[in-house]
This record gives C-alpha cells, structure tokens and sequence, in this order.
C-alpha cells in the first residue's frame, strides 16, 4: 500500500509528464523544495518566469459512488486563492492519469464542500467529482492530453503585468 506522500509524488509526476507533453515542450515545469504553501509544482511558458502555482491531488481510486475524492487541509482556517494559483486532481489509474480536473482557486474554493479541519482547527475543503458523469466539476474536467492546453489557457487569462521589483536586484528581461 503507497503511503499518502507516495501517492502524491506519483500524481505530482504524472501530471508533470501530461503537461509537458500535451503541451508539446511549450510549458516549464519547477516543483519547489517545500510545499508550506500548497503549491507542488509551478508552470510557466518555456523561457519566460513561471506564471501559475499549482496543487496537485491525487485520487487512485474512487469511493462508492464512482467519485475521485480530494481533500486540502488549512490550519490556519484560510483557502489560498489568488487567479494565479489552480488545482489540478488527477485520477489515476494503471499507473496513467484517466481523468484530471484543472480548476482555479476562486473557483475550486466556491464549489469545494467545506468541513473542519483535522483536530477542528481550520477549515478542510473537499473535491468529489465522476469521471465520466456530469457534475459541479464537469467543465473543469480534461483528459491528460488536454492537461497542457488548459494551462496554456490559464496562463493567456492572466492580466498582463510587469515582474516585481526587488530592491536592490535585477532582472534580465529577453525582447521577444
């Protein structure tokens, strides 16, 4: 039996290996040393800063209802949300992803059932949603070749702005 972080490295790196591919190289992918702040990996257009914060959930199976269920915890009683960060589920079979669910923190945090947290502190959101059945998650499902576009899609969607300024830093910008 995996353990929950085998699990989750497994999910991790397979939604890394579906969105570099499904986005033909076009997407860079950064997985940071911790994950304090919910984010597993970050994504970016090749060559240019990374443009999104990403949790990756994983479900192996489903419960008894045919759902892929999810759940993310925050002590602190606060859901991230930002329109940079997103969720993406994946659901795992045979070791490939059947079924994702690419979903924007705003979003995933209206529609997520919410709960306590572990030991009543906080707040727990938690995902349920089929596969293949029409759901409150339906329009954020997507096949793992459609993992990178949808990505693409998020990252287009995003004001345009300039890099932050660090004092007393600099930062190289490329001309395109």
């Amino acid at each position: 039996m995996l353990t929950p972080t085998q699990r989750g490295t497994a999910g991790e790196q397979l939604f890394a290996a579906c969105v570099t591919l499904s986005s033909a190289g076009d997407l860079e992918l950064f997985k940071p040393l911790t994950d304090d702040d919910h984010t597993d990996v970050t994504a970016g257009r090749r060559g240019r800063v990374p443009a999104l914060a990403i949790q990756v959930k994983t479900a192996l199976s489903l419960d008894r209802q045919g759902f892929a269920v999810a759940r993310m915890s925050f002590p602190e009683g606060k859901a991230r949300q930002h329109r940079a960060f997103v969720y993406a589920v994946v659901y795992v079979t045979d070791a490939s992803v059947e079924a994702a669910w690419i979903v924007p923190s705003a979003d995933f945090n209206r529609l997520s059932y919410r709960g306590a947290g572990r030991r009543g502190k906080g707040i727990e959101l938690q995902f349920m949603a089929s596969p293949t059945r029409a759901d409150r998650w339906s329009a954020f499902r997507c096949e793992r070749m459609e993992m990178g576009p949808k990505l693409v899609g998020l990252i287009n969607a995003l004001p345009a702005g300039r890099p932050p300024r660090v004092p007393g830093a600099h930062l190289l910008l490329r001309r395109e």
